[in-house]
């Protein structure tokens, strides 16, 4: 009795053999007979690939597990050395918050000495950046927001970082602002360090470069540049570029790099600015009031 329940479990697993054996001929010849191109070849492919895409997944699961375990530990590792500069950049930082705490207040002493005024605080107009109509030409965008939110011509425009231009003009809902790069863009400047007084053209390339530099200046490579306020549009102290020198040569050409890119404007902030009224006109005297004064 035993051997026949053997045998007829073998027989059983025979069948089964053949059976799955007779399909994957019968598929073979099925393929070979059809073309490529026959819609028929690509529904046997799909049902294939859908009855075998469980089984891949399966199989693929150890290693994805050990490719995440080895992405985990390289994070670890990273998270590591970020965490280090951000330590020493955060000693930077507090140091640096104590310098200006105390320039601050040194500040503050030497204007009630001079008796200065102090100087206004800035209104930021954020607006989004809706189209860009830069050509060889001219070097302009359009912002969303306009005379309804305050935005007028003349007020300066800010990147993420420093000035990228001023509003040339301004409707309803939009306005266009000039960019330093245009070669109708010039912006009244002074280096920090060296106090040097410069205008910044726009030469219709990537970079502006400095007009009416004194002839005995002297320019300093990483020099801060920042608005000078000259002409009362633009307030004074904004951040526009830094000095450079062109290529790696130490005894090249200066060079001007803004501090934003300008082809990847996507928001910017407008400066409103601050209302100046203008000086009475001067009292015309006859000649014999001049005699008499």
């Amino acid at each position: 009795m035993a051997k026949s329940r053997i045998g007829g479990s073998e027989t059983r697993l025979l069948s089964a053999a053949g059976i799955a054996a007779v399909c994957l001929v019968v598929a073979f010849l099925f393929l070979s007979v059809l073309s490529k191109e026959d819609p028929r070849v690509g529904l046997v492919r799909q049902i294939f690939f859908d009855a075998v895409a469980p089984m891949v997944e399966l199989a693929g699961t150890p290693a994805k597990s050990l490719a995440n375990m080895q992405y985990y530990f390289q994070d670890l590792e990273g998270a590591h050395i970020r965490n280090r500069v951000l330590e020493s950049q955060n000693i930077e930082l507090r140091q640096r918050i104590s310098e200006l705490t105390r320039a601050e207040v040194l500040m503050q002493q030497y204007r009630k000495l001079l008796d200065l005024p102090k100087e206004p605080d800035l209104e930021l107009i954020t607006a989004g950046v809706i189209a860009d109509v830069n050509s060889p030409f001219v070097h302009t965008i359009v912002t969303k927001g306009g005379r309804r939110q305050g935005i007028k011509p003349g007020q300066a425009v800010m990147g993420p970082n420093g000035l990228v231009g001023r509003v040339i003009s301004s409707g309803n809902g939009s306005a266009r602002v000039l960019l330093v790069t245009d070669f109708n863009s010039h912006i009244p400047v002074v280096a920090l360090s060296s106090d040097v007084q410069a205008i910044l053209s726009g030469t219709n390339r990537p970079q502006p470069e400095l007009q009416f530099l004194p002839r005995q200046a002297t320019l300093k490579i990483g020099d801060l540049l920042v608005t000078s306020g000259r002409g009362g549009q633009i307030p004074m102290g904004l951040p526009v570029a830094l000095v450079t020198r062109k290529g790696d040569d130490e005894n090249g050409e200066i060079a001007i790099q803004l501090l934003d890119d300008l082809a990847r404007l996507n928001f910017v902030r407008i400066v409103k600015s601050q209302e100046v009224e203008t000086p009475p006109a001067e009292i015309q005297l006859s000649p014999t009031q001049r005699a008499q004064r």
